[in-house]
């Protein structure tokens, strides 16, 4: 029997990970037909509805999503990258519900976590064993739960699958395995596929490991590795970096103008923090936490800073510097006029305390599991009901946010996120919700429009100005830069650029004498070039892996 499960052993683990990824679901998601919706639902359902939608357009990579804002179209492709939600899009596309999509997704999403941080655990030389209780402890911790069920912000949660693919990553090159760095470019590039403040806390996560292992990285070769591994990590990611900077060169958003938050407004005590993590409390504004297992590991593990030859040492620096930076003790005043004010709420850094936490105590420096071989049958029992008992928690302290699958599938396209980061700043949110009915704004005095169509994405119509020299057209389309009028006068057609109405942040057009107008989005050569660029690189890395796998081969 030993020898049939040793054999059988990747099966196992995989069909035991599906299983949980369902178990941790299905209170939430499943049971009695019901799910609950956390703070962020709204805007990631209206996402993948939009995907779907603009796919059935023939529009397989939108830029703007033209199903939000009821048509007047929101920049939630561009900003936000759709990579992972084309398979709940493409769901809906072959007849699933909304709520069947995102749940089957969900469990997605879990199971994908789960083989991640093993393969990541196997990576940094963990026994299979203590892979698998990394594993567990990372995937069905706490602060991810929240994430899930109360948040469901699904670009942070889809981010922090990758994360233990970077704690792999460095573990290895601090340990001389330069050679390993692609594996750095895929955890990274994973994070930025899904969400780009993620990028920004993993990216400080790396400089400070880098500074706590300064000897190991001040090597040449390693150097070199980690400048190959960043290049092509932006290089892989420039289709979606490089489109960002250019809307933003054009255009003042209103997560500039207007921030959602200042960080240090969103920071709390530290008593509160250990407190609710004491409670495996379920979050609220002022309650993320990362549960009892991983505040009992982190002091344990703490409490052996002040031992000469701790092991992970500088693991257990970065986890207590992490904690210490989601409180108000930390000066996060300093930062509020700063880039790191996108980061917007500072217990986003408990996602890092997370990993490092699960990864210290699964790594069992003090040997308690060889000194007590039972401890990690309670260690996961402990896991499981508290899985359970937190999602019973959720049901009953949010039991308002309890939906049927089908009050789920009903959406509201005006949703497009709490803090509207990416309308621009002249954009007035409330004027444009009360005026639903999309109209043209013209002078009547100076120009005569006809025929008005509005399909999917564009609008379009024949006008006649009333006198000599230009007048304009403000359409009922937010502006981004990259949208295009088609003009045919006589039979000849003539593309010209679009501008930003400075009053309502909407499209406007200069029009003279009469004919007809298609207005519509069109890929930008900055966007073109990038894509490009990223393709390119793609097919490049997949050349190289190929080829060096055939060469091994032949050796």
């Amino acid at each position: 029997m030993e020898r049939w499960i040793n054999q059988h052993s990747r099966l196992l683990i995989f069909l035991s990970f599906l299983i949980l990824s369902v178990f941790s679901l299905y209170i939430v998601y499943l049971q009695n037909g019901h799910i609950m919706i956390g703070d962020d639902y709204h805007f990631h359902q209206n996402r993948i509805e939009g995907l779907a939608e603009s796919i059935q357009h023939g529009i397989w990579v939108p830029k703007v999503s033209h199903f939000f804002i009821g048509g007047y179209g929101y920049a939630s492709s561009l900003f936000y990258p759709d990579f992972y939600l084309y398979f709940p899009a493409l769901l809906r596309i072959l007849g699933f519900s909304l709520a069947s999509s995102f749940i089957v997704f969900a469990i997605g999403i879990n199971l994908c976590t789960f083989i991640l941080t093993y393969v990541s655990g196997r990576y940094m030389e963990l026994t299979k064993i203590k892979s698998y209780l990394f594993s567990l402890l990372y995937t069905l911790s706490i602060y991810r739960l929240q994430d899930f069920f109360n948040r469901q912000a699904i670009g942070e949660l889809l981010a922090m699958g990758f994360f233990p693919f970077v704690l792999a990553s460095m573990y290895l090159l601090k340990n001389g395995k330069k050679e390993k760095w692609p594996l750095l470019v895929v955890g990274m590039t994973g994070i930025g596929l899904a969400h780009f403040i993620s990028l920004e806390i993993v990216s400080i996560f790396i400089g400070l490991y880098i500074l706590l292992n300064i000897k190991y990285f001040l090597k040449k070769e390693v150097m070199i590795a980690i400048a190959k591994a960043t290049g092509l990590t932006v290089l892989l990611l420039a289709f979606y970096l490089v489109p960002i900077f250019e809307q933003m060169k054009h255009i003042t958003f209103q997560v500039t103008s207007n921030p959602l938050t200042l960080i240090s407004d969103r920071s709390y005590s530290l008593s509160e923090l250990l407190t609710n993590s004491f409670k495996n409390t379920v979050f609220h504004a002022s309650s993320a936490n990362i549960g009892i297992v991983l505040l009992v590991g982190l002091f344990v593990y703490g409490a052996l800073l002040f031992k000469k030859e701790t092991i992970n040492r500088d693991l257990i620096v970065l986890a207590l510097l992490f904690m210490f930076m989601t409180t108000n003790l930390f000066p996060w005043k300093l930062f509020d006029q700063t880039p790191f004010n996108t980061i917007q709420f500072p217990w986003r850094f408990l996602s890092i305390v997370t990993l490092l936490v699960a990864y210290i105590i699964a790594n069992d420096s003090i040997h308690l599991f060889k000194k007590f071989p039972s401890s990690q049958l309670v260690l996961v029992s402990v896991i499981l009901l508290g899985v359970m008992i937190y999602e019973w928690d959720s049901v009953d302290m949010e039991g308002d946010r309890i939906l049927s699958h089908e009050a789920y599938d009903e959406t509201n396209s005006y949703y497009i996120g709490a803090g509207h980061e990416y309308l621009p700043k002249e954009v007035d949110y409330a004027t444009i919700k009360k005026n639903k009915r999309r109209q043209l704004l013209y002078n009547s005095d100076e120009i005569a429009v006809t025929k008005v169509k509005m399909p999917f994405g564009s609008v379009e119509f024949d006008y006649q100005t009333k006198h000599d020299g230009k007048t304009s057209v403000t359409l009922s389309l937010i502006y981004y830069y990259g949208y295009q009028a088609t003009i045919i006068k006589d039979g000849k057609e003539k593309v010209i650029s679009t501008s930003l109405n400075t009053e309502n942040g909407l499209v406007e057009i200069p029009l003279t004498g009469k004919g007809e107008v298609l207005v519509s989005y069109q890929t930008t050569w900055a966007q073109k070039i990038s894509w490009g660029i990223s393709i390119f690189t793609l097919l490049i890395c997949l050349i190289w892996r190929i080829g060096s796998k055939f060469s091994a081969n032949r050796k």
